[in-house]
């Protein structure tokens, strides 16, 4: 990994095969699997009592599989504590192996009460269980559970706390999508932390997350992608200043894009890479757009195609291309894409840069693309429901068959390299669900590579500070009214 990603601040995340192979590594390890399910109740329970000391009612809502054998864990340590637990049993056949012993157990507990499904509405405890799906769910659910967990998150929005076993009942694991899922204040997730758990609507449905090993056998390098603790950026700025240095220090971008009628694309791109930090920006655009672009920045340097050539903008090999914001797709688009081919430099394409390297690719000392998802269906001849089913895959993919550093832009993003790297960053921000986000984004991943001397460092970096920048002007100015440049404030 990385140098200025320190690993203290990168979680491991694993989807549910490498789950599976460790908990199985595990079990044959220990000669038996019910210890593992032992002390994962335990675990759960601990939890619960730390947060909640002079808790009296507890309600478990228990599934048919092993999850649901974890919740019977829970009820059991509970009651024997004195407790008073009532448990859901939506369970459809009678359960079998660890599940089955698990239960056992605690039906010998007097103060554990077997309630209906139907009663579940009517509960009043402080704390439920959710013990209801684990890791290996898929769509669709079935209606008993879509009732069970409608009426979990009722009861949460109402008065109870919400604790999930392992994760939110309902939340697809490789995907993070989900028609319905509980809605948890806290997750206990087993082993290793989830990939899902950080994709598209898993952030929505873990307010709180920690994870218990379970004393498994040690296979972390199995895991699949790391998640960015936004704490990190304490310690990591988009271009950090250094006191005896000058504007050569953090190196010069190019913006290339601007067609008729997208010229604030191109200006955004380019006012993004100079508040990042990059030591001189040029802008490279249509005529009509200098104006506009001069009064906004006028530490911009604007040049019109009809004046110069690309390279003109250039100043040394080191100079960073951002090539896409704007750029259309007329002529003058694809004159503009057959300069950028002949030039060596780093490049970062996006927007309509990704059109035209899909019908004609080109190559940079590095190469950085920023697709959303129907970006990247288009760049993989896939559909976008291809994409969003799997969200590492298609980055993975993009980042091989291109050669290029990806950040795949969701509600997270996904930052993937061909050697096989992969980090998740940022948590959702609404506020940038409108145009010219990804346009400031492409200006600050080029100031990053202009001033990091590692293509995939200056990635996440830019990825995370601009999604960080974002929340904080949504806090400030609100997410329906702030625009994408006004994030731009609030690197600092």
């Amino acid at each position: 990994m990385a140098s200025v990603l320190s690993r203290r601040y990168l979680t491991p995340l694993f989807d549910t095969p490498n789950i599976r192979s460790i908990e199985q590594a595990s079990f044959a390890h220990e000669g038996d699997s019910f210890p593992m399910m032992q002390r994962a109740g335990l675990a759960l329970y601990q939890h619960i009592i730390r947060r909640h000391p002079s808790l009296t009612r507890m309600a478990v809502v228990v599934g048919g599989g092993n999850n649901g054998g974890d919740g019977w864990i829970v009820a059991q340590l509970a009651a024997q504590d004195g407790i008073n637990v009532r448990v859901y049993d939506v369970a459809s056949s009678p359960r079998k192996g660890d599940a089955a012993k698990a239960e056992s157990l605690a039906a010998a507990q007097e103060n554990i009460h077997l309630c209906a499904i139907e009663e579940l509405a009517e509960e009043s405890a402080a704390v439920i269980v959710d013990a209801l799906l684990g890791i290996g769910f898929r769509a669709p659910l079935s209606d008993v559970f879509k009732r069970a967990i409608t009426i979990i998150n009722a009861l949460s929005a109402k008065h109870a706390w919400v604790v999930s076993v392992d994760c939110p009942s309902g939340l697809d694991l490789q995907s993070g999508q989900t028609e319905l899922a509980v809605s948890a204040d806290l997750v206990v997730t087993f082993i290793g932390d989830k990939v899902g758990h950080y994709l598209q609507q898993g952030p929505m449905h873990c307010h709180e997350i920690v994870t218990e090993n379970l004393q498994a056998v040690d296979l972390s390098e199995q895991h699949q992608a790391y998640f960015l603790d936004p704490a990190a950026l304490a310690l990591i700025s988009p271009c950090k200043r250094q006191p005896n240095s000058h504007k050569g220090t953090y190196g010069h971008v190019t913006v290339i894009g601007g067609d008729c009628g997208y010229g604030g694309a191109a200006i955004m791109a380019s006012e993004a890479a100079a508040k990042s930090g990059a030591g001189t920006v040029s802008v490279y655009t249509q005529a009509r757009h200098l104006t506009a672009s001069l009064v906004r920045n006028p530490n911009v340097m604007a040049l019109a195609s009809d004046d110069a050539q690309i390279e003109d903008t250039l100043r040394s090999l080191d100079s960073v291309m951002v090539i896409g914001p704007g750029l259309g797709k007329s002529n003058w688009s694809k004159s503009l894409w057959s300069q950028c081919a002949q030039l060596s430099h780093s490049k970062v394409i996006d927007a309509d840069g990704l059109y035209w390297l899909k019908q004609k690719p080109i190559a940079g000392k590095a190469l950085v693309l920023t697709p959303h998802p129907g970006e990247a269906a288009a760049l993989l001849g896939k559909t976008v429901a291809d994409i969003l089913h799997d969200l590492p895959k298609a980055a993975r993919s993009i980042a091989s068959q291109y050669q290029a550093i990806v950040i795949l832009k969701s509600a997270t993003s996904i930052v993937a390299s061909p050697e096989g790297q992969m980090v998740i960053v940022g948590k959702p921000c609404p506020g940038l669900a409108k145009g010219g986000s990804g346009d400031v984004l492409s200006g600050m991943v080029g100031a990053c590579l202009a001033y990091y001397s590692d293509a995939f460092e200056a990635a996440v970096v830019a990825a995370a500070w601009h999604n960080d920048a974002a929340l904080k002007c949504g806090q400030d100015i609100g997410m329906v009214a702030m625009q994408p440049y006004q994030l731009l404030d609030y690197l600092e």
